[in-house]
């Protein structure tokens, strides 16, 4: 290969990297986190779909014929709180306590969500379980 044809392919080489690295930039800028805290939501998001994490406040689920409505409260430690209200199939493991994140609209002035969407995050008693079998026959 000529030094011109090794020069024009480095040129390239390094022309497709950076628009790569401008775009992935650029993805992350827009879209930002899968899900933002519940404190982050404010009067500008009034009328728009948003996806909320939170945890889900002790005593503030009530079922009823329309679904279920509850209050998310942040999981950074913030006192913010938000209610919401869903209709959709509830996944097994909701309950209070339990992390969740919901895809609904906002809005500013009742302080609600209403959900097209409610997730619960894995459990964390996954996590860090001991093998039943013994120690010596593992990767044996």
């Amino acid at each position: 290969m000529s030094k011109k044809a090794q020069r024009r392919l480095i040129v390239a080489t390094v022309v497709l990297v950076a628009v790569f690295a401008v775009a992935m930039v650029y993805v992350v800028v827009s879209r930002g986190a899968y899900y933002r805290q519940v404190s982050a939501l404010s009067p500008a998001d009034d009328g728009r779909n948003v996806t909320v994490g939170g945890a889900v406040v002790h005593g503030t689920i009530v079922r009823g014929a329309g679904g279920v409505r509850f209050m998310m409260e942040d999981l950074t430690g913030r006192p913010t709180t938000v209610r919401v209200s869903y209709g959709g199939q509830m996944p097994a493991t909701f309950a209070a306590g339990v992390q969740v994140v919901v895809t609904g609209r906002f809005a500013a002035g009742s302080d609600l969500i209403t959900a097209a969407q409610l997730e619960t995050k894995c459990p964390s008693k996954y996590a860090g379980k001991a093998s039943p079998l013994p120690q010596a026959s593992l990767g044996q």
